[in-house]
């Protein structure tokens, strides 16, 4: 009877204990979270902070100016491709590429061989030729005496007149036969047209050449001259004598208007003017750059802002940022604006704003339509933006 109470109590305990250990459990449950609850610090929620940003009020222009940057290239006065009237070979080639020459300087000579043949050859002919011609002058001085003694006829008297004119016409004609030669000897000597460089050899020593065949190129020393192709907007600028100032990369030099042409280019549809320098500066060369600044005043409307308070938006259009007030608060509020001009730090652009409206004039990649911010309109601060200043 003992042991069968004994079991019967064992089995209520257990009962008891399954039922127990869940809710035990739970109930040190409850108590960790609230104690770990009570833990934290109970404080309120805080406003958001809100971004100070530099805006500036909308001032509509009526125009802007317009400046570019037009180049144009040095060139010598003169250039020029020489080569020798004459062909053969060529025998001695006197000077090189890069050398100074002076005007009249040999430059190359062309074999003259058969030209002093032929030389010899007239001298020859012409000797003969005075020869005769001394003869026709002793005939006719004895048949002139026979005539006088009426030993001879007058039809004697013409054909001997007439044998000295031809003997004559006959030296004349060797003369000038030996005065052509003697300028296509002088034709095998090239010769410098003027003072200046030789640019490029293009031929050496034993070539055979042809006539015209270029061997040299050559250009003229002294001031340089700038070319330069205008649009026809802008040629009315300038005028002949007009004294300009011209820009290299790391130099400014003068220069006065020497030509402008009166027709178009076909190929570019521009107007070429030329530039002579007054001023010798021998870090310019022939083919360096060189460029003039023109301004021009376009009528348009619309409001200058910086460019990095431009954002980039959909169909070639850009946006920026308008400061509202709404409820009491400065809001953002994102324009549509169209860029009509810009240059390295600013734009000229045109929407939807009034004057003295205020947009953000910097840091646009850190806000959102909507948001809310405290403005800075310091005029030191603003000028400080647009121009770039730290």
């Amino acid at each position: 009877m003992t042991n069968a109470n004994q079991l019967l109590h064992q089995s209520r305990y257990k009962k008891y204990l399954i039922w127990l250990i869940p809710f035990i459990s739970l109930f040190a449950l409850v108590v960790l979270m609230k104690a770990s609850g009570n833990g934290q610090t109970q404080q309120a929620p805080t406003e958001v902070k809100k971004l100070l940003v530099n805006v500036m009020p909308i001032q509509w222009d009526q125009q802007y100016v317009q400046r570019r940057l037009v180049v144009g290239r040095a060139e010598a006065p003169q250039t020029a491709a020489i080569g020798f009237d004459l062909s053969g070979p060529v025998m001695d080639i006197l000077v090189d590429e890069g050398q100074w020459v002076v005007e009249g300087q040999i430059l190359a000579k062309l074999d003259d061989q058969r030209f002093r043949a032929q030389m010899n050859e007239l001298s020859a002919i012409l000797n003969r030729a005075t020869s005769e011609a001394n003869l026709a002058k002793i005939s006719l001085k004895r048949v002139v005496e026979l005539v006088d003694r009426k030993l001879e006829s007058a039809q004697r008297l013409d054909e001997s007149r007439e044998s000295v004119n031809a003997a004559k016409a006959f030296v004349d004609e060797i003369l000038a036969r030996r005065q052509t030669l003697l300028v296509e000897i002088g034709k095998t000597k090239l010769l410098a047209p003027f003072a200046g460089s030789v640019v490029s050899r293009l031929v050496d020593k034993g070539t055979v050449v042809r006539a015209g065949q270029t061997l040299f190129n050559l250009q003229q020393s002294g001031q340089l001259e700038v070319r330069f192709a205008l649009s026809a907007d802008y040629v009315d600028k300038f005028s002949l004598e007009q004294v300009i100032t011209l820009s290299t990369h790391s130099d400014q030099v003068l220069g006065k208007i020497k030509s402008i042409a009166q027709q178009r280019r076909l190929d570019t549809r521009t107007v070429d003017i030329i530039v002579s320098l007054t001023e010798q500066n021998t870090a310019i060369l022939p083919g360096d750059l060189l460029h003039i600044d023109i301004s021009s005043n376009i009528n348009a409307q619309g409001f200058w802002v910086p460019r990095k308070a431009l954002v980039s938006n959909v169909r070639g259009l850009w946006s920026l940022f308008a400061v509202e007030a709404i409820d009491g608060e400065h809001q953002l509020v994102a324009k549509l604006v169209e860029m009509v001009h810009a240059d390295d730090k600013k734009s000229f652009v045109r929407g939807a704003l009034q004057e003295g409206e205020p947009v953000v004039i910097e840091g646009v990649q850190r806000l959102v339509p909507g948001q809310k911010v405290l403005i800075n309109d310091n005029p030191e601060t603003l000028a400080n933006v647009i121009l770039g200043s730290p």
